[in-house]
């Protein structure tokens, strides 16, 4: 696929995002999102032809996928989420998750594999982010890639959302970046060819008026997430 339109050097970006962009990058994260790794496209490729085969997928509202870079923000109700949301992307660019460094990049041949399908690593404290982890999101982004966030931060169940966490607010309006919300239905209690349904709703833009407070502008952002996965939860599966 095409590496999509080159992004507007006009576009608005925040000074802490500025300041962040600039330093260097983690070594465990692949540092060109518009040249995934070979491993990233086989198991891309792999896992959507299982699960196309395993189960009885449906994805709609592809036409809503915006221009990189962005945000995904999908409802979280299990580890294997992911499987049902990136390999239906596009290919480029990367589509980078976040995963604890000190649980998951706690052996060297993790920190040399998961680097390579898109996964990087993060120390959060209480929920947020770590500087390292908020610099990597915002260094992804501007290199025009994509980062899946979970903006529950622990699993929902069925269609109930848990409350939303403020940070998706904050990435989407430092650094400028649509968000395109994605609600997963049937993952929670997953079965060989049961059905999953994938909705893809309309990318949310980080424009609300400018003379709004931050935390008006952040809460404003945060409430169209939670509409929006909200409504492709309830949303009819089809026949």
């Amino acid at each position: 696929m095409p590496d999509g339109p080159v992004r507007d050097s006009k576009h608005y970006t925040s000074p802490e995002y500025r300041e962040l962009t600039g330093g260097p990058l983690d070594p465990l994260v692949h540092p060109d999102p518009l040249r995934p790794p070979r491993l990233y496209r086989l198991v891309r490729r792999v896992v959507r032809w299982l699960v196309r085969r395993l189960f009885r997928v449906t994805v709609t509202g592809l036409e809503n996928i915006p221009a990189p870079p962005y945000i995904i923000a999908a409802n979280h109700q299990a580890w294997f989420d992911p499987a049902f949301i990136i390999p239906f992307f596009p290919e480029v660019p990367v589509i980078y998750t976040m995963a604890k460094r000190e649980t998951v990049f706690n052996r060297a041949w993790k920190r040399r594999l998961l680097p390579m399908i898109g996964v990087f690593p993060i120390s959060p404290l209480r929920g947020e982010l770590d500087e390292s982890g908020l610099r990597t999101v915002y260094q992804v982004l501007d290199r025009r890639g994509v980062v899946l966030i979970f903006p529950e931060g622990r699993y929902s169940r069925g269609r109930a959302l848990r409350t939303l966490k403020v940070g998706i607010g904050h990435f989407a309006l430092q650094a400028g970046v649509p968000i395109c919300p994605v609600a997963v239905r049937g993952t929670a209690a997953l079965r060989l060819f049961s059905r999953i349904d994938v909705t893809i709703g309309p990318p949310i833009q980080p424009d609300p008026p400018a003379w709004w407070a931050l935390s008006n502008r952040v809460a404003t952002i945060v409430e169209h997430v939670r509409v929006a996965l909200t409504t492709g939860l309830r949303g009819r599966r089809p026949g």
